[in-house]
C-alpha cells in the first residue's frame, strides 16, 4: 500500500536523530519539521541516549530528558520519542541502535540517521563507525556558506558513500550519505543551561510546556 502525506505525496523511509537533549529546544525541532516537510519520510524519531560517549554526564536525570522530547513534540504526529537507549542503559552507541531499529523495520526499509555536520567530522572517533553504512543512510545536516575541510579518512568515506541526489536515500535500505542545508537557528542546550542556572528567561528558546517543566522542577539551577 503506498502511503501519502496530507498533501498527497508519497512518503517513505524512517528518519532518526539521537542526542542528549540536555534539554530539547526549537533548533532540535526546526531541524526534525523541516527534514519532514522537505524529504517527506513516514516518521522521524528522536532518540535520547542515556548515556553519551563523548561527552560528559548531562546535569539532569535520563528520564527527565525523555519527558522534556515527548512534551516537546506532542503537538506533530509525524515525530515520536523512542526510549530504545534509555531502556539499554549504560553507554549509547548508534551502532546499537541502528541494530535494533534494522531488526525492527526488516531488511528493505530505509533508514536514515540525520546528523549534525559537527557530529559527522567526530564521525571516526565513533565505536564501529564504518559498520554504520550497512546498517542506515546518513543525512548531514550543515550551515550555510559552511565547507570543513574533511580528513582523509572522512574525505574517502564521502567519495565511496556520497549519494548523487537525495532520492537515493529512499531507494535503498542504507549505504548513502547526503548533505543537505538546513534554516540555521542559533540556539544550544549549553545556552539555555547556562541563561536558566543565572535565572533568566528561557521563553521562546524551545517550546513553551518544555519551558513549564524546567520551571516546575528548577532544572538547570
Amino acid at each position: 500500500m503506498t502511503i501519502r502525506d496530507n498533501h498527497g505525496v508519497k512518503v517513505s523511509g524512517l528518519a532518526i536523530m539521537g542526542g542528549t537533549f540536555d534539554p530539547i529546544h526549537n533548533g532540535h525541532l526546526r531541524t526534525a519539521v523541516e527534514i519532514l516537510d522537505r524529504f517527506h519520510y513516514s516518521a522521524l524519531k528522536l532518540i535520547p541516549c542515556f548515556q553519551p560517549v563523548h561527552k560528559g554526564r548531562p546535569s539532569v536525570l535520563p528520564q527527565q530528558r525523555f519527558e522534556m522530547a515527548e512534551l516537546a513534540i506532542s503537538s506533530d504526529d509525524r515525530l515520536c520519542v523512542d526510549s530504545r537507549e534509555m531502556d539499554r542503559e549504560g553507554p549509547s552507541y548508534s551502532i546499537d541502535t541502528l541494530r535494533d531499529l534494522r531488526s525492527e523495520v526488516g531488511p528493505d526499509e530505509s533508514l536514515i540517521m540525520v546528523l549534525g555536520m559537527d557530529s559527522f567530522l567526530s564521525l571516526p572517533t565513533w565505536y564501529k563507525w564504518q559498520e554504520i553504512m550497512d546498517y542506515a543512510h546518513l543525512l548531514v545536516v550543515s550551515r550555510p556558506g559552511w565547507e570543513p575541510d574533511l580528513i582523509s579518512e572522512l574525505s574517502g568515506f564521502c567519495e565511496n558513500y556520497r549519494a548523487a541526489s537525495p532520492h537515493e536515500l529512499q531507494c535503498a535500505p542504507s549505504g548513502r550519505v547526503w548533505f543537505e542545508t538546513l534554516t540555521p537557528l542559533g540556539i544550544s542546550s549549553s545556552m539555555i543551561r547556562e541563561l536558566a542556572r543565572r535565572k533568566e528567561s528561557i521563553a521562546y528558546l524551545l517550546p513553551e510546556p518544555v519551558q513549564k517543566y524546567i520551571e516546575q522542577h528548577q532544572l538547570y539551577r
